[in-house]
């Protein structure tokens, strides 16, 4: 929902405006680039093109509001649409005022549903085109749960359970299980500060810079699912999340006509508030005292960028050139092996982990004769870990120890090639084509290159002013080298199984698109597509992948003041894979349908009431669902899994005054889901898995909102 504006009262606005000056040095801006290529005016006569009604307004304008709201927060999940996840009464404010001098400096504050967690605000000031300062705000949120329940209680860095637990040796046999139940908020919200700006001139009338530097700051806080485990013997925990991220980007760019080049660097810092998860034990020990358990956290770690580009075109030819080299590097402290009893001794202390990587791309396009143009690309990316490989001790879910395992360093190094023409058959088609091939190499995969190469064609045609088309196909063939299945791991892949990423693969993909737009209001837009992958050479693993879908959308403009609007859209994939018990060839298969819907429709009636009342109603239904039936001798269908949700908005805002407007708006939502793998279940319904018990949604919610806005 879009908060609607109120403006403070005027002898209020030149105590902001005093506010924005003050506030304007800390403000950030995002860097824009030149265009590649440079038109020369210097001899065209423009002054008599001014629009004369079309000069920008000076001095202060805009608008602000303020919103009061019933949200029903019972099931979290609802927040998602509406931005918070409070129950009952909530508020916000929203402004979009702006200061215009006659020397052309600006001053601009815009603020949108401040007061939810998705809130936003932001503060600029300065001269556009030639310097500015900005100040930002975002609020962003990801509720999944907050009904769940469990025993545990967090303490900083420890999951513990009451002081009077009792454990047991299976979850039917915690005598404190149900009685110890608290609920568990999974939900994770980010507020994230923007400041920078940048800083534009001339070197001489032929050639400019620009000199940006923007740094950005997110705290991150909330928890996760995650799993724990001693033995066979494992818990669901709702995991801390008290993390922070800081980004510096610094760019300098100098221009032309019909060039451009600049250099841009990037700075980032990760830092984890948690060192471990110390989590206890609700099991009665298997072996010796491990009531405890530790698991580890995301580390600390650190990145770089630095990167070159250049661009120049002239006479409908464009060149662009990027180089850039990248480091990423941690080095925290190692936790010990085990907390239950003594723990292996470590080969270092801390693993000093580094990984580089070199990007390069250079780019092509230009128009070779009025009817043909072509495009060419090169990418090539060559990612090498550079940690030291040594001998660790493996110890298995903080239990015993399996001896010692080195850790694997992973590399890539890929080459992307791309060409494509554009050919004009007539005034009304033309025909485009291309070619590309992606070259991968792997180290510590069981395939060590595989290779894509891939046609496509496209025709389009213009029946009318109107009435449009166009037709596109699309084949890749994808293969590699000898498949040979990594054994330096302790638990090797089946020989004949072929991972879906590296398989030989045949892919074919058709789409048929058309549009109509008429002079009487109405356009129509309807799109065909369908995708066929076949994993000819795999005989344990995925073998055959299908797509078929299509979409249909129209909007009618009625009259002027009343418009309506509609689409549906339907998506199938059909999957076949095989499976092995045996570690041999397949004896199992399996066969998985899936269908997605998505329809809606809506309108929307303006200047009702001598031009005071505007009605708006939206509706939507998504309903996704897949069924698996597995073969294994006899056929084992799974349970539900699926998704349907129910989405209405509804609006009125009625004008009270000249500048005063109040908007009513309604957002109601039913939502289900279900999983058959924990459908139905409850803490204890597994003997060794104390978990979160039925994680579905099943509710209905309401947002009831009013906003006042005050125009100036």
């Amino acid at each position: 929902m879009q908060i609607m504006n109120i403006s403070t009262p005027k002898a209020c606005f030149s105590l902001t405006l005093l506010a924005w000056a003050i506030s304007g040095v800390l403000n950030t801006a995002h860097a824009e680039g030149y265009e590649i290529q440079k038109a020369n005016r210097s001899g065209v006569k423009s002054e008599a093109w001014s629009c004369k009604q079309c000069q920008p307004k000076t001095g202060r304008q805009g608008n602000v509001s303020a919103t009061l709201a019933y949200n029903d927060g019972e099931d979290s999940r609802f927040g998602n649409r509406t931005g918070t996840d409070k129950d009952g009464m909530v508020g916000a404010v929203g402004a979009d005022m702006q200061y215009q001098a006659e020397s052309g400096y600006q001053t601009r504050l815009e603020a949108d549903k401040l007061g939810f967690d998705t809130g936003s605000a932001k503060l600029t000031t300065g001269q556009p085109g030639h310097y500015q300062i900005q100040l930002g705000y975002k609020g962003l949120a990801n509720y999944q749960y907050n009904q769940l329940k469990s025993p545990y209680l967090t303490d900083n860095d420890k999951m513990l359970l009451p002081d009077n637990w009792v454990e047991g040796a299976t979850t039917q046999s915690m005598p404190l299980l149900q009685s110890s139940l608290i609920e568990q908020d999974l939900s994770i919200t980010r507020d994230r500060f923007n400041l920078g700006g940048y800083y534009a001139g001339h070197i001489s009338s032929s050639s400019r810079y620009k000199a940006s530097v923007n740094y950005q700051h997110e705290n991150r806080s909330g928890a996760k699912k995650t799993s724990a485990n001693i033995l066979t013997n494992s818990v669901m925990l709702a995991q801390p999340i008290d993390d922070s991220t800081d980004e510096i980007d610094a760019r300098v760019y100098f221009g032309g006509t019909g060039w451009q080049a600049g250099i841009n660097s990037q700075i980032s810092q990760y830092k984890n508030d948690h060192q471990a998860l110390l989590w206890q034990s609700a099991y009665t020990p298997t072996f010796g005292a491990a009531y405890f358990g530790q698991n580890a956290v995301d580390p600390d770690n650190k990145a770089y960028r630095i990167a070159a580009e250049a661009s120049g075109g002239q006479n409908g030819h464009n060149i662009l050139m990027h180089a850039g080299i990248s480091k990423m590097s941690q080095d925290e402290a190692f936790l010990p092996a085990t907390i239950n009893g003594p723990s292996p001794v470590l080969p270092t202390d801390n693993l000093d982990a580094q990984v580089d990587i070199l990007d390069m791309v250079l780019k092509y396009s230009g128009r070779i004769t009025q009817d043909l143009s072509v495009q060419a690309s090169y990418n090539y990316q060559d990612r090498e870990n550079k940690t030291a490989q040594l001998d660790f001790p493996q110890v298995v879910t903080d239990s015993f120890h399996q001896g010692a395992e080195q850790n694997r360093l992973y590399d890539k190094r890929s080459k992307q090639f791309d060409l494509k023409g554009k050919y004009r058959l007539t005034p009304s088609a033309y025909a485009e084509a291309g070619y590309s091939r992606d070259e991968v190499i792997y180290s510590e995969l069981d395939r060590q290159s595989v290779d894509e190469s891939g046609l496509f064609a496209k025709l389009s045609y213009r029946y009318s002013p109107a009435w449009s088309a166009w037709l596109k196909g699309e084949a890749l063939d994808r293969n590699g080298s000898e498949y040979n299945p990594v054994t330096s791991t302790q638990s090797p892949s089946n020989p004949w199984l072929r991972k879906s990423y590296l398989a030989d693969r045949k892919r074919q993909k058709i789409t048929l698109h058309t549009d109509y737009q008429s002079d009487i209001g109405l356009s129509v837009g309807a799109s065909l597509h369908s995708i066929d992958d076949d994993y000819d050479h795999t005989l344990v693993g995925l073998t055959q992948v299908s797509y078929l879908g299509y979409d249909v959308s129209t909007q009618y403009l009625i009259s002027d003041n009343l418009s309506v609007n509609a689409y549906l859209n339907q998506d199938w994939r059909d999957s076949e894979q095989a499976g092995s018990n045996r570690f041999s060839t397949p004896d199992w298969y399996s066969t998985s349908e899936e269908k997605s819907t998505l329809i809606g429709a809506g309108i929307a009636y303006q200047n009702l009431l001598d031009n005071r009342l505007d009605l708006g109603l939206d509706y939507s239904y998504s309903d996704g669902q897949s069924d698996t039936e597995v073969t294994y001798g006899i056929n084992s269908p799974y349970g539900d899994y699926y998704s349907r949700k129910h989405n209405i908005n509804a609006y009125a805002k009625y004008k009270l005054a000249d500048s005063m407007s109040l908007r009513f708006d309604w957002l109601f939502e039913k939502y289900q889901d279900a999983n058959w793998q924990n459908q139905n279940t409850t803490w204890d319904t597994v003997p060794n898995v104390l978990s979160f018990g039925d994680i579905s949604h099943d509710y209905n919610a309401h947002y009831l909102g009013l906003t006042l806005s005050y125009q100036m």
